[in-house]
């Protein structure tokens, strides 16, 4: 079973105006500047700015069973796009959208 976390990544591709445009306008709270990836907060979610070409936007999901999870995206042809440790992987789903998945 999933549960949806309040993590968000999203790419842009001027990465000092997008923070701008964010942290200026929006009001989001900025948790943690990086080079190429900053953390922002606006109340209870946290979003990842990240500096890229792509421009994909990625939500984020838990489970308490990483194992079982990955047997059943992957039989409903989900590709399993990057694994950053043992318990999370990124996954693009049969109609292009990306998301992370990771067990608590």
């Amino acid at each position: 079973m999933l549960k949806f976390s309040p993590h968000i990544a999203f790419q842009v591709t001027n990465y000092e105006k997008a923070l701008a445009f964010y942290i200026d306008v929006l009001g989001f709270e900025l948790v943690k500047h990086g080079e190429k990836e900053s953390h922002l907060r606006l109340g209870e979610m946290n979003f990842y700015v990240e500096d890229s070409a792509k421009g994909y936007t990625f939500l984020e999901f838990t489970t308490d069973d990483i194992e079982d999870i990955k047997t059943k995206l992957e039989n409903s042809g989900c590709q399993l796009e990057k694994t950053h440790m043992e318990k999370s992987f990124m996954v693009e789903d049969p109609y292009g959208f990306r998301f992370h998945v990771w067990q608590k």
